[in-house]
Order: structure tokens, then C-alpha cells, then sequence
């Protein structure tokens, strides 16, 4: 390494609570709470090199001068077990000026590793645009879902970063950090090393912009992809109950407001015998975007949400209660709530109900008030007007209670399992269904008079009754003989 690049150096420093110890005969180890690691034997210049990292830690290139000196298999030594201690999450990079330490990289997975070259001093370099900046535990951390690590920052490296926004030389960043020069170049050295910065080249573009997959990702998704699917160190995952015994769980059944009405019930065993096969709805179904006239009424409703919403069992024993329904749910939990918005159905008032799944009934929740109107304006994006718009609405806590680190993504599935049954149930009996592609919270929640950090919405559908096959010059029949409708009994 040259004098030029060794001066930007970081310095290497055991994690918190991790030591080296060598027991008595035995090989140097390196302990922490998640357990001990035995790292010899080991040369003594590469010993003497990893003794370093204890205390404040040394200066990457002085670690690495220090093993050097035993020779190019001490060398090698180090090497080996500097990656072994990183992928345990045991070694942090730092950055230290008079005032203290300015920056301290964070590995989050034993993938991580740092570029082995910093950039030039005349090298644009911008922030990555999936880089984001948050408070974690009293603290400014850096992070990005291209980086399998985490930057803790001093106030003073702030300015740094505010400048890094629009492509800018590496020396020329390094002057709007607080502090000494050296540490400040040391800084825009490691968030390069660590891809947090992104080189920028003549035309102004950076590889997120070159690369074809990159330049399509947009940032809030590929953030939610990563922290939902990759787990990094130290993050917990699973049925961990972190809120048991500070906050009570929510039922399996939201409690109504007021009066229900009924709903019809279907014969189930009426629907066995003429239900068209499975194999006939999955190969038929269609997203219909104009409906029929009359409009579907309240018995077709009812039959649709009965077959893919209903409460079968409930169970209250456990941490949290649970519920058996025709869609399955991520622990049984069922964290979504079907909303119905009218805006014509045969026997049903226009207006927004809950669906009451354990009584099979309508809570009417509001008439059709401006709220409850743009809903179903929001839906119907320039088709046929909208007959019944089911929203989704989902009680994280519900989930949120149990799960950790991925509770959101499990209420995603959710719903697209709770969508396909509902649009499977609707192609079995012959009504027209189309899933809404974006919607409103903020207009549900007006409409239905729900906070939104407990209960909005998250998906949606339209139902409506068919049109009839060839109601337009050229319509192909979206209903063959093969799948029922309303009225024809299904001929085995």
C-alpha cells in the first residue's frame, strides 16, 4: 500500500465486549458474548498484528505493516483471520480525529467486505442513492440497502454528507467535514470502500444509473426487499413476542361498533355438487373491468364473502388468539379486515360496511359520503362504475405482536393470498372481478374513521355482475361452459 493511499487508512478495533485472550498452553482466542473463537496457531508477527485491534485499535495500514514484518506468511495469517473475525461480526473500522472518533463501520453479514483500493483525490464521488440516514439507539447511523453494513456518524461528518449529495471530487467532500483534514479524507475513503459513495464518471452517471436492474429498482422498494429477506447480524427474526406483557394483543375478531346485518349463507353442500372443478376457475379466471347490469346483490355478496372470508374456528388459547378462514394467514393471525364499499348492489344501501366474519354479517359504517365516493372513484381509474369495491384493511399489531422483522412482509402475503381466493371464488360463480392496481389510505381512513398507524388499508378489488358474453362488437366470452354462472347449475 502506498504512503498516499496508507494515510486514509481506517483503524481497526475489536467490536464492543469482544477481547483476545491466550489461554494458558493453549492458541489465541478471540471472546465475546456470542462465544469464543480460537484463531492459531498463529506466527508471532500475525499474534502481535491482531493485539492491536484491543483498546482504541491501530491503524489498518500499521496492523497490516506489523504483520508484514514476520513476513509474507504472517502476512497471509492476518489476512485469513481479519475475514474470520469480520464475518462474526468481531472487528469495526474506524475513523478517529483530536475530538474523538468521527465514523465507525459496522459489518452487518460475513459477505460484507470492503473495496481494497480508496478512491482518487480528483474522483467524483455522490451518495448512493438507496443510502438513507436514520436515528438507531441514540445514534446517527448510515445505511443502504446495497451494503451489508452500518456507518455510525459523529454530528460533524453531517456537512460531509450534505455536500456528497451532487458529484464531488473526493479532496473537495473531505474539506466540509468538521475536523481535521486527515480523518475528513479518511471518512470519503471508507463510505467509498464501503460503496455507501458511488463513483461518477464524465457524463455524470454513476453505476446505479448504468447498471440496467439497478437504475429500475426504486429506493423504498429495494430497502423493503432487503431488510424483509436478508437478515443482518444481530436482527431478530421470528416469533419473538417482543411486545408480550407491554402490549395486549389484539383479537382475532375486531369487536363491532354497533348493530350487523346478516348476510344470506350458501349451501355449502349445494355449492360442492355444482361448483365447476378447481382445475376449470384457475384456467378461466380473467380481470374484468366492465360489469353488467343489474348489478350483483346482496346473496351473491354474501355467498362471495362467506367462501373466502368467513370465520370456520376460532381459537383463544395461546399468546394470541387465532382463527381458522378459507384463506390461509401467517400464523393464523388474519390480520385484514374486508371492508365493502357500495355503490350499487341489489338489497344493499350504497355506503361502506365491515364484513363481521365470525357472524357472517355487515357493521354499516358510513352512507355514501364524499370519503366513501372517492373511493370508489379511486377504483374505477376510467372503467365501468364500480358496483362493490372490497378494501383490505390490515391491524398490524396483529401481526406485529408475534413477528419480528419481517411482520409487514407477512401482511403483503396475506393479502395476496386473501386477493386470489376472493377472485377464485368470483370466477366460480361467475361474477366479474378486478384486483385495483394502487389505492388511497388516507381516503379509506377518512371514510371509515380509522387511525392509520392501527388500521388502513392495503389492498384492493372490484366486484361486479358479468356483462353478458358479446354485450360489446368484438367481446370474446369471458365466461365459457366451463365455469357457472349465476343461475346455471354446473352440468358434470
Amino acid at each position: 500500500m502506498s504512503r498516499a493511499l496508507a494515510s486514509l487508512s481506517p483503524w481497526l478495533v475489536l467490536a464492543p465486549g469482544a477481547k483476545l485472550v491466550r489461554p494458558r498452553g493453549g492458541h489465541l482466542q478471540a471472546r465475546s458474548d456470542e462465544g469464543e473463537v480460537t484463531l492459531g496457531p498463529l506466527p508471532p508477527a500475525t499474534a502481535s498484528a491482531l493485539r492491536m485491534l484491543q483498546g482504541r485499535g491501530a491503524p489498518e495500514d500499521a496492523v497490516l505493516e506489523r504483520a508484514g514484518a514476520g513476513g509474507p506468511e504472517a502476512a497471509a495469517h492476518l489476512h485469513l483471520v481479519l475475514r474470520s473475525l469480520g464475518r462474526r461480526g468481531l472487528v469495526r473500522y474506524a475513523i478517529h480525529d483530536r475530538a474523538g472518533t468521527l465514523a465507525t463501520l459496522e459489518p452487518l453479514s460475513e459477505h460484507f467486505e470492503l473495496e481494497p483500493v480508496p478512491p482518487r483525490p480528483e474522483q467524483a464521488l455522490r451518495l448512493s442513492r438507496f443510502a438513507y440516514l436514520r436515528q438507531d439507539r441514540g445514534a446517527l447511523v448510515l445505511e443502504s440497502s446495497r451494503v451489508r453494513a452500518r456507518v455510525h456518524l459523529a454530528p460533524e461528518a453531517l456537512p460531509l454528507l450534505a455536500a456528497l449529495a451532487t458529484p464531488t471530487p473526493a479532496r473537495a467532500a473531505a474539506g466540509h467535514a468538521r475536523g481535521t483534514g486527515r480523518a475528513a479524507r479518511a471518512l470519503v475513503a471508507l463510505l467509498a470502500r464501503a460503496r455507501l459513495l458511488v463513483t461518477v464518471d464524465a457524463e455524470g452517471a454513476t453505476e446505479e444509473e448504468r447498471h440496467p436492474a439497478l437504475r429500475l429498482w426504486e429506493f423504498h422498494d429495494l430497502l423493503f426487499h432487503d431488510r424483509t429477506r436478508r437478515p443482518r447480524r444481530g436482527q431478530l427474526l421470528g416469533a419473538t413476542y417482543r411486545a408480550a406483557g407491554q402490549v395486549p394483543p389484539l383479537p382475532a375478531v375486531l369487536p363491532s361498533r354497533g348493530p350487523v346485518l346478516p348476510l344470506p349463507r350458501p349451501d355449502l353442500d349445494a355449492l360442492t355438487r355444482e361448483d365447476p372443478p378447481f382445475a376449470s376457475v384457475l384456467e378461466h379466471r380473467r380481470s374484468e373491468r366492465r360489469y353488467g347490469s343489474p348489478p350483483l346483490d346482496v346473496a351473491q355478496l354474501g355467498e362471495l364473502l362467506f367462501r373466502a372470508a368467513r370465520v370456520r374456528e376460532l381459537h383463544p388459547a395461546g399468546p394470541q388468539e387465532r382463527s381458522l378462514r378459507p384463506a390461509p394467514s401467517a400464523g393464523a393471525l388474519h390480520p385484514l379486515e374486508v371492508y365493502v364499499a357500495v355503490g350499487a348492489c341489489g338489497g344493499l344501501e350504497p355506503g361502506l360496511y365491515r364484513y363481521e366474519p365470525r357472524s357472517h354479517g355487515l357493521e354499516p359504517r358510513a352512507g355514501l359520503t364524499a370519503p366513501v365516493r372517492a373511493l370508489l372513484a379511486d377504483a374505477r381509474q376510467g372503467r365501468s362504475p364500480v358496483q362493490v369495491l372490497l378494501v383490505l384493511a390490515a391491524r398490524f399489531q396483529r401481526v406485529a405482536y408475534k413477528y419480528e422483522g419481517f411482520a409487514y412482509a407477512c401482511i403483503l402475503k396475506d393479502a395476496g393470498v386473501l386477493l386470489q381466493t376472493l377472485t377464485l371464488a368470483a370466477t366460480a360463480m361467475g361474477l366479474a372481478s378486478c384486483m385495483v392496481g394502487w389505492g388511497n389510505p388516507d381516503t379509506f381512513e377518512r371514510a371509515a374513521i380509522t387511525p392509520g398507524m392501527e388500521e388502513t388499508s392495503v389492498a384492493e378489488l372490484v366486484i361486479g355482475s358479468a356483462p353478458a358474453p358479446g354485450s360489446r362488437p368484438g367481446a370474446r366470452r369471458r365466461y365459457p361452459p366451463g365455469v357457472r354462472r349465476r343461475g346455471q347449475p354446473w352440468n358434470r
